[in-house]
């Protein structure tokens, strides 16, 4: 049962929701109680690019995560673990299929047209997609990276924000080990309502027959063949479907497919140990999720190792190494959920229902009505299978050296490799083959790519204190980053039989293959950071970065970021620790900063125009090589992507930091932006990179720590971040106001978006939908049949109306006809989002209650879109096949005209849905409004409880800690969108196209059972 929470007007439930959720209401009996509660939290470490401070002393906008937090979400990856849990960040997973990708930006991201992905730092060095590949147990801490002062260090690569993973090291003292597992028992978490009676889908399915001329392809499914020239045919049509199928029993291929339940299993172990002298940390993680579809599973395993040791006083040295390895069937994603929830739900009296099931219909339905093109999905999730496969290893090694006085040297290096394999195969069940069963046969294809990357880096820290109130902390450094990879795919097609599948290539054709390595990208860099801080009070920071790239040209390759940052701690002040207010504000500080970076995410050598390989055939004999200029022309003056940015913040704390409070507002400016621009065709050349274009982001986050009870045996927390972003366009390419983004196909679900100067990126652009023409929109005839429209109602694009035809507002300047101009529907970016985590303990018992919300922001649901009548034999949602706009008389079994049996067909015309005719199979594939819907929602998260064991009891068996939980995953959710789930990500993951639900593997409810022992 789905516990999914229909709100249509959501919106002004959010405020009481979030004050009772919260527990802000907790009185001022909790407000009153101010015991002393232990500050060494003020003194809390935060890693920061090439280093790491005091909490008190950042001058930039941080958030962090610790890995206490982290522990208590079994999660498959970090990236689940972090969702709605640091203000600024937004992390939308692509679904709910084992090994789905997921969009991560920090503040809205800082491209229209480059990926907006954070760079990710880990222990030091860069990984791409770290979230997504470290095991979250070995992690110790994330820092959310977003103020200029704090990105500025990583100059050219920090535009799009950081994040800082320090992974966990040994720990000096007893050797201990620690063993993680937990079993998640997943279940579908919502069903969409689709027609569930087969009487009336097949009352539904003789409608749309006859409105299109299919009468005798209807008749031969469900009404035995029998001939549409039989007396009685129409007259008895209705009669016979109700005789025939008022008691049949329908198919429910959602509760087929996805009824069942994924099993997830996670193992993991780590050991730590360590002296005075040496420290070591080795880990191994296990992890197996099975999806709620057959052959959809993810395996991951990952072993990490450790060693820091200090060899003899003032120098020391540490290692640490990684190896990651993941296979996911399924491909990490499912663009098929049409195909399940479209499949016919009866066979009529040509298939049993355990033939439409257990068969591949598709050939016997595609032959009746071309349109049909929906493959029955449990066949083709055998028959057509895919598989990714990765690698990923890496090592790196640091030196550190005292030298005279108050100054360390580093030198550190790394290096990664990965590599990839993807494979599918398809048999011949396949709809690939049942299509083209002679050209393209069996198939099959087989891609593989790798890469390496090592990056070097040198420091120089100084560390002094002058007269006990100046301190002054001071870095230099150079680093060298080096990247390659290549790739090579073959499509195979005409395997001779399926036994061996891609074992058999030598057997197979193959269709096309490519091979190539990527051009090498380097980046060299110089940075130097100094921070001054006096008497605890006035805080100072300035930074500087000289990054080169190999991306640009020989005159363009170099540029420079620099940032600084002030920040003042007001309650360090004599005048505040002297005054009342200091009892009830016990710390407060205000910051400041501004900085400059870039952004160099494209790809290598678009500063010359590349050569391509053509064919020129010589005396009408083809097969001569020649090379000639590539499409896009080289751009030798392309230049950094440069984003200035602002931050002022605001850290407060109440009552001994029983109430914590963090704001901040920020403003960033992204100015020649990396635009692929299209070339006049004089030019001989289709589009160039260039820097052109300009954009905004503001917003406001903040974040709040409340104690609200603090008693000997009972503690309740609250932690509240939230976070809203507002972009603005500012200037495209030359005369140009519009960028449009179209994503999506006709039988999909489709939409444009629009990238407007002036305007907000995410904006929607369709057709506005008006709901039907009535028989009031038209003049009677005598005869009492509809005639020509009204004055005054909207005419159609083309062609004339018809009652039940969809109506679209007049776009013209006339105002009294749709032309098919594009107006704005929607705006698919959020108006704020954040979580809420509640954490209740009593004796040995924990409960843990995680909220996510988002509020404002349009979906376009791409998935109702697709689900729109178009062809015959497919199922429609039951809020279409209840409300549909009937033209066919039951009595008659015929179209009818008369305006008065058409209301009486029809009550309450001006709500149905519209007609199953000819004109609105071509409508239905127009965007329209009909299919934008509000994306806000409230969602239970996570609820945790769990029981640790007393430590005297352990000691009697070994242990030193043991803990059980039980965990909900995804329980409930208040929205009033109509869709599997609110949360969906961007369309082509850029911001400039969010709110996009296009057939998305449907997120599972999970029930988790664990364990955490430590011996």
């Amino acid at each position: 049962m789905s516990l999914m929470v229909k709100q249509k007007n959501f919106k002004p439930l959010i405020a009481p929701l979030f004050l009772l959720a919260s527990g802000f209401m907790f009185g001022q009996k909790a407000v009153k109680d101010t015991a002393k509660v232990d500050t060494k939290d003020i003194e809390e470490v935060v890693v920061i690019g090439y280093g790491k401070v005091k909490k008190s002393d950042l001058t930039g906008s941080v958030a962090s995560v610790s890995a206490k937090e982290l522990a208590a979400t079994p999660a498959m990856n970090a990236l689940q673990a972090l969702q709605g849990r640091a203000a600024g960040l937004n992390i939308v997973t692509a679904g709910g299929a084992p090994g789905a990708g997921a969009n991560v930006t920090i503040r809205g991201g800082a491209s229209i047209s480059q990926g907006t992905s954070p760079l990710y730092i880990v222990d030091g060095f860069q990984l791409d997609n770290a979230l997504n590949v470290i095991n979250p147990n070995d992690i110790e801490s994330i820092d959310v990276l977003k103020g200029p002062s704090a990105i500025a260090i990583y100059g050219a690569r920090g535009s799009n924000g950081i994040i800082v993973i320090k992974t966990k090291s040994g720990k000096k003292g007893r050797t201990t080990i620690n063993y993680n597992s937990f079993m998640a028992f997943d279940v579908l978490s919502k069903k969409l309502d689709m027609i569930s009676n087969a009487e009336q889908f097949v009352k539904y399915q003789y409608e749309m027959a006859q409105l299109q001329g299919k009468t005798t392809q209807w008749s031969n499914v469900f009404d035995n063949s029998l001939g549409v020239d039989t007396p009685g045919f129409y007259t008895g049509v209705f009669s016979r479907i109700s005789n025939r199928y008022g008691s049949a029993e329908a198919l429910d291929w959602q509760d087929k497919m996805l009824g069942g339940t994924g099993v997830t299993q996670n193992q993991n172990v780590n050991f730590s140990t360590g002296n005075e002298k040496t420290q070591a940390f080795v880990s191994y993680n296990y992890n197996k999720q099975d999806g709620l579809l057959q052959n959809f599973s993810e395996t991951r395993n990952s072993l990490r190792a450790n060693i820091n040791s200090e060899l003899r006083k003032g120098l020391r040295v540490d290692f640490g190494s990684m190896f990651t390895s993941n296979s996911t069937n399924g491909g990490g994603a499912y663009g098929g959920m049409k195909k399940i929830l479209l499949q016919p739900i009866t066979g009529g009296t040509l298939f049993t229902n355990d033939q439409l099931f257990n068969t591949q219909t598709f050939p016997d339905f595609s032959s009746l009505d071309s349109g049909f093109d929906t493959e029955n999905p449990y066949i083709e999730t055998n028959a057509s299978r895919s598989n990714s496969r990765s690698r990923t290893f890496v090592a790196n090694m640091g030196l550190e050296v005292d030298f005279l006085k108050n100054f360390t040297f580093r030198t550190a290096g790394q290096y990664q490799w990965g590599s990839s394999k993807s494979t599918s195969f398809s048999d011949e069940n396949s709809r690939a083959y049942l299509t083209d069963p002679i050209n393209t046969g069996i198939n099959g294809s087989i891609g593989n790519s790798e890469s390496y990357r090592y990056q070097i880096t040198n420091t120089v820290n100084y560390s002094n204190t002058f007269g006990e109130k100046h301190k002054v902390n001071a870095l230099v450094g150079q680093e060298v980053m080096y990247s390659q990879s290549e790739s090579s795919s073959m499509r195979l097609i005409k395997f001779p039989v399926p036994n061996f599948g891609l074992d058999d290539i030598g057997n197979a054709t193959v269709q096309d293959k490519s091979a190539g390595r990527g051009a090498p990208n380097t980046l060299l860099s110089y940075f130097g950071r100094v921070n001054y801080t006096y008497d605890d009070r006035y805080l100072v920071t300035g930074t500087l970065r000289y990054d080169g790239s190999s991306k640009f040209g020989p005159n363009k390759k170099w540029g420079l970021f620099p940032s600084a940052a002030l920040a003042w701690r007001l309650s360090q002040e004599n005048f505040w620790q002297n005054s009342k207010i200091s009892n009830v504000i016990n710390d407060l500080k205000f910051r400041y900063e501004y900085g400059v970076t870039g952004n160099n995410d494209i790809g290598s050598n678009l500063f010359f125009t590349n050569i391509v390989q053509t064919d020129y055939p010589m005396n009408n004999t083809p097969g001569n090589p020649a090379y000639v200029p590539g499409s896009n022309l080289g751009n030798p003056n392309l230049i950094w992507e440069e984003s200035q940015n602002s931050n002022l913040g605001m850290d407060l704390a109440l009552f001994n930091n029983r109430i914590k409070l963090t704001a901040e507002l920020y403003d960033n400016k992204v100015s020649g932006m990396l635009l692929n621009s299209l070339l006049p065709v004089s030019s001989g050349y289709s589009r160039q990179y260039q820097n052109i274009g300009s954009m905004t982001n503001r917003g406001f986050e903040f974040t709040l720590n409340t104690i609200n009870f603090k008693k000997e045996n009972f503690r309740w927390t609250t932690d509240l971040n939230f976070s809203s972003n507002k972009s603005k366009v500012l200037s495209l390419e030359q005369n140009q106001n519009i960028r449009t983004f179209s994503v999506g196909g006709n039988r999909t679900g489709v939409v444009t978006y629009y990238a407007t100067v002036g305007e907000q990126l995410g904006d929607m652009y369709g057709y506005v939908y008006q709901g039907v023409y009535t028989t009031d929109d038209f003049n009677v005839n005598p005869d009492g049949t509809f005639g020509t429209l009204k004055a005054g109602v909207v005419k159609p694009a083309t062609g004339t109306a018809k009652p039940g035809d969809m109506k679209f507002a007049a776009d013209n300047e006339a105002g009294d006809q749709f032309t098919r101009k594009m107006q704005k529907i929607g705006n698919g970016t959020p108006d704020f989002f954040g979580g809420i985590q509640n954490n209740f303990s009593y004796k040995g018992f924990d409960l843990a209650v995680f909220l996510k919300f988002s509020v404002g922001g349009d979906i376009y649901n791409a998935t109702k879109h697709s689900l729109s009548p178009y062809a015959l034999y497919q199922n429609v949602p039951t809020e279409f096949g209840n409300n549909y706009y009937r033209l066919i008389d039951p009595n008659t079994g015929q179209i009818t005209n008369n305006v008065q049996r058409l209301k009486e067909l029809n009550p309450n015309e001006g709500d149905r849905t519209w007609s199953l005719s000819n004109a609105n199979s071509q409508n239905i594939t127009y965007p329209s409004s009909y299919y934008v819907e509000d994306g806000s929602y409230l969602r239970i998260a996570q609820v945790t409880l769990g029981y640790s064991f007393e430590r005297d009891f352990l000691s009697h068996v070994g242990l030193s800690n043991a803990r059980i939980y039980l965990t909900l995953n995804n329980l409930a959710t208040i929205t009033g969108y109509s869709g599997y789930d609110p949360e969906v990500s961007a369309a082509s993951g850029v911001a400039v196209t969010p709110g996009f639900d296009s057939s998305a593997y449907p997120r599972a409810k999970s029930y988790v059972l664990g364990i955490n022992l430590t011996f």
